[in-house]
Protein backbone atom coordinates (compact mmCIF):
# COMPACT_ATOMS: atom_id res chain seq x y z
CA UNK A 1 0.00 0.00 0.00
CA UNK A 2 1.42 3.45 -0.81
CA UNK A 3 2.27 6.01 1.74
CA UNK A 4 -0.66 8.13 0.58
CA UNK A 5 -3.19 5.68 1.08
CA UNK A 6 -1.83 4.47 4.65
CA UNK A 7 -2.01 8.10 5.34
CA UNK A 8 -6.10 8.36 4.23
CA UNK A 9 -7.43 5.84 5.68
CA UNK A 10 -6.73 6.86 9.30
CA UNK A 11 -8.77 9.82 8.54
CA UNK A 12 -11.98 11.29 8.69
CA UNK A 13 -14.50 13.45 6.93
CA UNK A 14 -13.68 15.70 6.01
CA UNK A 15 -9.89 15.95 6.49
CA UNK A 16 -9.49 12.51 4.07
CA UNK A 17 -11.22 14.22 1.29
CA UNK A 18 -9.21 17.04 1.81
CA UNK A 19 -6.58 15.46 1.59
CA UNK A 20 -7.26 13.08 -1.27
CA UNK A 21 -8.56 16.63 -3.41
CA UNK A 22 -5.08 17.85 -3.01
CA UNK A 23 -3.52 14.98 -3.82
CA UNK A 24 -5.34 14.49 -7.15
CA UNK A 25 -5.26 18.18 -7.93
CA UNK A 26 -1.37 18.07 -7.00
CA UNK A 27 -0.69 14.86 -9.18
CA UNK A 28 -2.71 16.03 -12.37
CA UNK A 29 -0.91 19.33 -12.13
CA UNK A 30 2.48 18.40 -12.43
CA UNK A 31 4.58 18.30 -15.41
CA UNK A 32 5.32 14.75 -17.37
CA UNK A 33 7.83 12.84 -15.94
CA UNK A 34 7.38 14.34 -12.34
CA UNK A 35 7.09 11.91 -9.56
CA UNK A 36 4.78 12.46 -6.60
CA UNK A 37 6.07 10.87 -3.71
CA UNK A 38 3.98 7.94 -2.47
CA UNK A 39 2.97 7.25 -5.89
CA UNK A 40 5.54 4.87 -7.40
CA UNK A 41 4.67 5.34 -11.11
CA UNK A 42 1.03 4.14 -10.76
CA UNK A 43 -0.51 7.58 -10.76
CA UNK A 44 -3.88 6.96 -12.60
CA UNK A 45 -4.80 3.79 -10.98
CA UNK A 46 -4.02 5.11 -7.24
CA UNK A 47 -6.06 8.41 -8.23
CA UNK A 48 -8.91 6.34 -8.94
CA UNK A 49 -8.37 4.34 -5.69
CA UNK A 50 -8.29 7.32 -3.91
CA UNK A 51 -11.52 9.15 -5.85
CA UNK A 52 -14.01 6.11 -5.21
CA UNK A 53 -12.83 5.75 -1.36
CA UNK A 54 -12.14 9.11 -0.38
CA UNK A 55 -14.67 11.22 -2.83
CA UNK A 56 -17.02 8.99 -3.73
CA UNK A 57 -17.14 6.56 -0.98
CA UNK A 58 -17.82 3.06 -2.90
CA UNK A 59 -17.07 1.23 0.38
CA UNK A 60 -18.45 3.43 2.95
CA UNK A 61 -20.99 1.79 5.29
CA UNK A 62 -23.30 4.16 5.95
CA UNK A 63 -24.22 7.32 3.44
CA UNK A 64 -22.91 11.21 4.37
CA UNK A 65 -25.42 13.32 5.81
CA UNK A 66 -26.80 16.04 4.11
CA UNK A 67 -24.39 18.70 5.69
CA UNK A 68 -21.20 16.34 4.79
CA UNK A 69 -22.41 16.29 1.48
CA UNK A 70 -22.49 19.54 1.14
CA UNK A 71 -19.05 20.22 2.67
CA UNK A 72 -17.87 17.92 -0.03
CA UNK A 73 -19.37 19.85 -3.12
CA UNK A 74 -17.82 22.72 -1.51
CA UNK A 75 -14.50 21.04 -1.78
CA UNK A 76 -15.19 19.54 -5.32
CA UNK A 77 -15.92 23.13 -6.89
CA UNK A 78 -12.92 24.87 -4.54
CA UNK A 79 -10.29 22.05 -6.11
CA UNK A 80 -11.66 22.34 -9.64
CA UNK A 81 -11.71 26.03 -9.54
CA UNK A 82 -8.26 26.26 -8.53
CA UNK A 83 -6.75 23.78 -10.27
CA UNK A 84 -4.57 24.78 -13.22
CA UNK A 85 -6.84 24.90 -16.54
CA UNK A 86 -5.92 22.33 -18.43
CA UNK A 87 -5.93 19.65 -16.12
CA UNK A 88 -9.10 20.43 -14.62
CA UNK A 89 -11.32 18.03 -16.93
CA UNK A 90 -8.55 15.27 -16.12
CA UNK A 91 -9.32 15.48 -12.48
CA UNK A 92 -13.09 15.53 -13.21
CA UNK A 93 -12.98 12.39 -15.19
CA UNK A 94 -10.87 10.59 -12.64
CA UNK A 95 -13.63 11.32 -9.94
CA UNK A 96 -16.76 11.08 -12.71
CA UNK A 97 -15.20 9.17 -15.55
CA UNK A 98 -15.85 5.77 -16.83
CA UNK A 99 -19.43 3.50 -16.62
CA UNK A 100 -22.19 5.95 -15.10
CA UNK A 101 -22.71 4.76 -11.72
CA UNK A 102 -25.76 5.63 -9.15
CA UNK A 103 -22.41 6.77 -6.61
CA UNK A 104 -21.33 8.82 -9.10
CA UNK A 105 -24.48 10.37 -11.34
CA UNK A 106 -26.19 11.24 -8.13
CA UNK A 107 -22.92 13.25 -6.71
CA UNK A 108 -22.27 15.21 -10.13
CA UNK A 109 -25.71 16.27 -9.99
CA UNK A 110 -25.68 17.81 -6.74
CA UNK A 111 -21.98 19.14 -7.86
CA UNK A 112 -23.56 20.41 -10.89
CA UNK A 113 -26.59 22.13 -9.55
CA UNK A 114 -24.82 23.74 -6.71
CA UNK A 115 -21.99 25.20 -9.62
CA UNK A 116 -24.74 26.58 -11.64
CA UNK A 117 -26.22 28.30 -8.91
CA UNK A 118 -23.13 29.78 -7.64
CA UNK A 119 -21.84 30.37 -11.07
CA UNK A 120 -18.81 27.99 -10.95
CA UNK A 121 -17.59 28.15 -14.68
CA UNK A 122 -15.34 25.86 -14.00
CA UNK A 123 -17.31 22.58 -12.96
CA UNK A 124 -19.87 23.39 -15.61
CA UNK A 125 -17.34 23.51 -18.19
CA UNK A 126 -16.17 20.27 -17.16
CA UNK A 127 -19.54 18.72 -16.72
CA UNK A 128 -20.28 19.90 -20.44
CA UNK A 129 -17.10 17.77 -21.65
CA UNK A 130 -18.50 14.88 -19.61
CA UNK A 131 -22.15 15.62 -21.68
CA UNK A 132 -20.46 15.44 -24.63
CA UNK A 133 -18.32 12.81 -24.20
CA UNK A 134 -21.68 10.12 -22.48
CA UNK A 135 -23.93 12.24 -25.76
CA UNK A 136 -26.00 14.74 -25.00
CA UNK A 137 -29.15 12.27 -25.86
CA UNK A 138 -28.07 9.43 -23.61
CA UNK A 139 -30.05 8.58 -20.36
CA UNK A 140 -27.41 10.26 -18.04
CA UNK A 141 -26.77 12.93 -19.40
CA UNK A 142 -30.79 13.73 -19.91
CA UNK A 143 -31.42 12.61 -16.13
CA UNK A 144 -29.09 15.20 -14.98
CA UNK A 145 -30.44 18.02 -16.94
CA UNK A 146 -33.96 17.35 -15.75
CA UNK A 147 -32.86 17.66 -12.26
CA UNK A 148 -31.74 21.15 -13.35
CA UNK A 149 -35.24 21.98 -15.22
CA UNK A 150 -37.15 20.51 -11.98
CA UNK A 151 -34.68 22.61 -9.67
CA UNK A 152 -34.60 25.90 -11.86
CA UNK A 153 -37.39 25.87 -13.79
CA UNK A 154 -40.54 23.90 -12.20
CA UNK A 155 -40.08 24.21 -8.23
CA UNK A 156 -39.25 28.07 -8.23
CA UNK A 157 -41.61 30.13 -10.32
CA UNK A 158 -39.44 33.21 -10.03
CA UNK A 159 -36.79 34.20 -12.33
CA UNK A 160 -33.56 32.69 -11.24
CA UNK A 161 -30.84 35.05 -12.15
CA UNK A 162 -27.83 32.34 -11.99
CA UNK A 163 -30.03 30.09 -14.49
CA UNK A 164 -30.61 33.32 -16.37
CA UNK A 165 -26.89 34.04 -16.73
CA UNK A 166 -25.85 30.43 -17.52
CA UNK A 167 -24.76 31.44 -20.68
CA UNK A 168 -22.00 33.97 -19.47
CA UNK A 169 -20.78 31.39 -17.02
CA UNK A 170 -20.22 28.51 -19.46
CA UNK A 171 -21.51 28.73 -23.06
CA UNK A 172 -20.21 25.14 -23.64
CA UNK A 173 -22.44 23.46 -20.78
CA UNK A 174 -25.58 25.57 -21.80
CA UNK A 175 -25.53 24.47 -25.73
CA UNK A 176 -25.22 21.26 -24.50
CA UNK A 177 -28.12 21.57 -21.61
CA UNK A 178 -30.14 22.90 -24.66
CA UNK A 179 -29.66 19.54 -26.57
CA UNK A 180 -30.02 17.38 -23.94
CA UNK A 181 -33.73 19.66 -22.47
CA UNK A 182 -35.05 19.90 -26.33
CA UNK A 183 -34.25 15.64 -26.24
CA UNK A 184 -36.48 15.40 -23.01
CA UNK A 185 -39.28 17.69 -24.10
CA UNK A 186 -39.84 16.81 -28.08
CA UNK A 187 -42.84 19.51 -27.65
CA UNK A 188 -44.77 16.18 -30.21
CA UNK A 189 -47.82 16.36 -28.13
CA UNK A 190 -49.35 17.66 -24.94
CA UNK A 191 -47.25 14.90 -22.54
CA UNK A 192 -43.99 16.23 -24.02
CA UNK A 193 -44.51 20.45 -23.43
CA UNK A 194 -41.61 21.53 -21.87
CA UNK A 195 -42.23 24.14 -18.99
CA UNK A 196 -43.28 27.81 -20.00
CA UNK A 197 -40.42 29.14 -17.62
CA UNK A 198 -37.67 26.73 -19.36
CA UNK A 199 -38.84 27.87 -22.96
CA UNK A 200 -38.50 31.80 -22.21
CA UNK A 201 -34.76 31.24 -20.52
CA UNK A 202 -33.88 29.18 -24.08
CA UNK A 203 -35.82 32.21 -26.12
CA UNK A 204 -33.89 34.63 -24.06
CA UNK A 205 -30.10 32.74 -24.12
CA UNK A 206 -30.50 32.15 -28.12
CA UNK A 207 -31.78 35.43 -29.01
CA UNK A 208 -28.51 36.65 -26.94
CA UNK A 209 -26.34 35.19 -28.71
CA UNK A 210 -26.64 33.80 -31.89
CA UNK A 211 -23.57 31.88 -31.96
CA UNK A 212 -24.34 29.84 -28.63
CA UNK A 213 -26.30 26.59 -30.46
CA UNK A 214 -22.95 26.31 -32.39
CA UNK A 215 -20.94 26.26 -29.38
CA UNK A 216 -20.49 22.46 -28.93
CA UNK A 217 -18.93 22.16 -32.47
CA UNK A 218 -16.73 24.46 -32.03
CA UNK A 219 -14.17 22.10 -29.75
CA UNK A 220 -14.28 19.32 -33.17
CA UNK A 221 -10.41 20.39 -34.13
CA UNK A 222 -10.08 18.91 -30.61
CA UNK A 223 -12.96 16.91 -29.31
CA UNK A 224 -14.36 14.24 -31.78
CA UNK A 225 -18.28 14.65 -30.06
CA UNK A 226 -20.40 17.43 -30.48
CA UNK A 227 -24.09 18.25 -29.66
CA UNK A 228 -26.16 19.76 -31.87
CA UNK A 229 -29.34 21.45 -30.04
CA UNK A 230 -30.95 22.72 -33.33
CA UNK A 231 -33.24 19.81 -34.61
CA UNK A 232 -34.93 19.57 -31.35
CA UNK A 233 -35.26 23.45 -31.40
CA UNK A 234 -37.28 23.42 -34.92
CA UNK A 235 -39.67 20.58 -33.15
CA UNK A 236 -40.51 23.38 -30.96
CA UNK A 237 -40.29 26.17 -33.44
CA UNK A 238 -42.50 24.13 -36.03
CA UNK A 239 -44.46 21.77 -33.54
CA UNK A 240 -44.85 23.85 -30.20
CA UNK A 241 -47.70 26.24 -31.91
CA UNK A 242 -49.47 23.15 -33.22
CA UNK A 243 -49.10 21.42 -30.16
CA UNK A 244 -50.49 24.50 -27.61
CA UNK A 245 -53.36 25.31 -29.82
CA UNK A 246 -54.92 22.10 -30.94
CA UNK A 247 -54.27 20.11 -28.14
CA UNK A 248 -57.14 22.05 -25.96
CA UNK A 249 -60.35 21.62 -26.81
CA UNK A 250 -61.06 24.65 -25.01
CA UNK A 251 -59.91 28.39 -25.45
CA UNK A 252 -55.95 28.30 -24.97
CA UNK A 253 -55.26 30.09 -21.94
CA UNK A 254 -52.93 33.13 -21.08
CA UNK A 255 -49.86 31.65 -20.59
CA UNK A 256 -50.01 28.93 -23.73
CA UNK A 257 -50.49 32.28 -25.69
CA UNK A 258 -47.66 33.96 -24.11
CA UNK A 259 -45.58 30.41 -25.44
CA UNK A 260 -46.74 31.21 -28.61
CA UNK A 261 -45.38 34.12 -28.82
CA UNK A 262 -42.01 33.33 -27.47
CA UNK A 263 -42.11 30.41 -29.46
CA UNK A 264 -42.25 32.54 -32.71
CA UNK A 265 -39.34 34.81 -31.41
CA UNK A 266 -37.30 31.45 -30.76
CA UNK A 267 -37.77 30.58 -34.32
CA UNK A 268 -36.23 33.78 -35.51
CA UNK A 269 -33.71 33.15 -33.76
CA UNK A 270 -33.25 29.82 -34.59
CA UNK A 271 -32.71 31.21 -38.10
CA UNK A 272 -30.23 33.63 -37.26
CA UNK A 273 -28.26 31.33 -35.31
CA UNK A 274 -28.40 29.26 -38.86
CA UNK A 275 -26.87 32.52 -40.68
CA UNK A 276 -24.15 33.14 -37.75
CA UNK A 277 -23.20 29.74 -38.47
CA UNK A 278 -21.94 30.08 -41.84
CA UNK A 279 -20.02 33.03 -40.61
CA UNK A 280 -18.07 30.65 -37.97
CA UNK A 281 -16.42 29.08 -40.94
CA UNK A 282 -17.40 25.17 -40.14
CA UNK A 283 -17.82 22.98 -42.12
CA UNK A 284 -19.59 20.13 -39.70
CA UNK A 285 -23.29 19.01 -40.89
CA UNK A 286 -25.82 20.23 -38.22
CA UNK A 287 -28.91 18.67 -39.77
CA UNK A 288 -29.58 15.36 -41.41
CA UNK A 289 -32.51 15.45 -43.93
CA UNK A 290 -34.35 12.49 -42.01
CA UNK A 291 -34.31 14.77 -39.10
CA UNK A 292 -36.48 17.30 -41.05
CA UNK A 293 -38.60 14.47 -42.15
CA UNK A 294 -39.71 13.00 -38.91
CA UNK A 295 -41.06 16.61 -38.37
CA UNK A 296 -42.55 16.31 -41.72
CA UNK A 297 -44.10 13.13 -40.76
CA UNK A 298 -45.37 14.17 -37.24
CA UNK A 299 -47.10 17.45 -38.89
CA UNK A 300 -49.03 15.09 -41.27
CA UNK A 301 -50.10 12.91 -38.70
CA UNK A 302 -51.52 16.56 -37.04
CA UNK A 303 -53.34 17.30 -40.19
CA UNK A 304 -54.97 14.05 -40.70
CA UNK A 305 -56.36 14.33 -36.59
CA UNK A 306 -57.73 17.87 -37.30
CA UNK A 307 -60.82 19.66 -38.14
CA UNK A 308 -60.52 21.74 -41.45
CA UNK A 309 -60.37 24.84 -39.22
CA UNK A 310 -56.81 23.86 -37.99
CA UNK A 311 -55.57 24.31 -41.63
CA UNK A 312 -53.95 28.01 -41.16
CA UNK A 313 -51.95 26.17 -38.20
CA UNK A 314 -50.87 23.46 -40.37
CA UNK A 315 -49.42 25.34 -43.28
CA UNK A 316 -47.71 28.00 -40.95
CA UNK A 317 -46.07 25.35 -39.39
CA UNK A 318 -45.04 24.06 -42.52
CA UNK A 319 -43.94 27.78 -43.58
CA UNK A 320 -41.78 27.36 -40.90
CA UNK A 321 -39.87 23.98 -41.59
CA UNK A 322 -39.34 25.01 -45.03
CA UNK A 323 -37.93 28.39 -43.90
CA UNK A 324 -35.74 26.09 -41.56
CA UNK A 325 -35.19 23.85 -44.56
CA UNK A 326 -33.94 26.66 -46.87
CA UNK A 327 -31.58 28.49 -44.42
CA UNK A 328 -30.01 25.24 -42.88
CA UNK A 329 -29.14 24.93 -47.08
CA UNK A 330 -27.83 28.25 -47.60
CA UNK A 331 -25.78 27.96 -44.78
CA UNK A 332 -24.41 24.61 -45.41
CA UNK A 333 -25.15 23.04 -42.11
CA UNK A 334 -27.53 20.62 -44.22
CA UNK A 335 -26.43 18.93 -47.01
CA UNK A 336 -28.24 17.94 -49.42
CA UNK A 337 -26.90 15.37 -51.44
CA UNK A 338 -27.17 13.21 -48.49
CA UNK A 339 -31.57 13.67 -48.14
CA UNK A 340 -32.21 14.65 -51.91
CA UNK A 341 -34.57 11.99 -51.80
CA UNK A 342 -35.84 12.55 -48.72
CA UNK A 343 -36.32 16.31 -49.33
CA UNK A 344 -38.79 15.70 -52.41
CA UNK A 345 -40.64 12.99 -49.63
CA UNK A 346 -41.28 15.90 -47.59
CA UNK A 347 -42.31 18.07 -50.24
CA UNK A 348 -45.07 15.36 -51.32
CA UNK A 349 -46.22 13.88 -48.08
CA UNK A 350 -47.13 17.81 -46.88
CA UNK A 351 -49.63 19.92 -48.36
CA UNK A 352 -48.66 22.41 -51.23
CA UNK A 353 -46.57 24.68 -49.89
CA UNK A 354 -44.99 27.73 -52.51
CA UNK A 355 -41.53 28.22 -50.32
CA UNK A 356 -40.98 24.34 -49.68
CA UNK A 357 -41.79 23.38 -53.25
CA UNK A 358 -39.42 26.44 -54.43
CA UNK A 359 -36.65 25.18 -52.06
CA UNK A 360 -37.19 21.13 -53.25
CA UNK A 361 -37.49 22.12 -57.40
CA UNK A 362 -33.66 23.80 -56.24
CA UNK A 363 -31.80 21.47 -54.07
CA UNK A 364 -33.77 18.02 -54.69
CA UNK A 365 -33.91 18.24 -58.46
CA UNK A 366 -33.01 15.02 -60.45
CA UNK A 367 -29.29 15.40 -61.70
CA UNK A 368 -29.10 15.57 -65.35
CA UNK A 369 -27.79 12.55 -67.00
CA UNK A 370 -24.69 13.29 -68.83
CA UNK A 371 -23.74 10.03 -69.76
Amino acid sequence: MTQIMKRLQYLEFPECSIQALEYLVLTHSSQPGTVIPGFGGHEEEISIEISQNYILFQNRKGKLSAVQELNLLEMLCHSLQTAPEGSRYTIFKVIFGGKPEECKTLLLTSLVSMALSTSCGAVLDCAALWMQEHDCYSKPVCDLSRTLVEDYCILFSDVNPAFQRLPSVSPLFTCNLITAVTTIYPFRDKKTIPPASLLEYLTEWISDDYCLCSESVRLVRIQAHFSCPFPGLVNWCVLGPLVLQCENSNEISVSENTSIVTLSKLHLSVLQSLQAYRSMELSQELFLMSTMLVVAQTLLGHQKQKHPTDKDLIHSAIDRLGQVIQVALETGSLKVERGRSELRKINKLLPHNRLLSMVSRKYAAEPMDVS
